[in-house]
């Protein structure tokens, strides 16, 4: 039976699930929180999909400018 769910949602749901336990997560660069929610997902023999739609909103909601600051607030 095939099986999908998408890797973005896992990352968010993730994120919003250590900020209520009280943590403060960032998202990394090695591993990147996307490819670490598509491997989470394929170890459970679940494929891995990105909503297209989704994805392209949220590219064209962020700027260069918006990830440079985010970077440099992390270092």
């Amino acid at each position: 039976m095939y099986q999908s769910y998408d890797r973005n949602k896992l990352v968010q749901q993730v994120r919003e699930l250590l900020e209520r336990e009280g943590l403060q997560p960032f998202a990394q660069d090695d591993p990147k929180p996307e490819h670490a929610a598509m491997l989470l997902l394929r170890s459970f023999g679940i494929e891995p999909v990105v909503d297209q739609v989704e994805a392209l909103k949220g590219a064209i909601n962020r700027t260069w400018e918006d990830s440079d600051e985010a970077r440099a607030r992390r270092t």
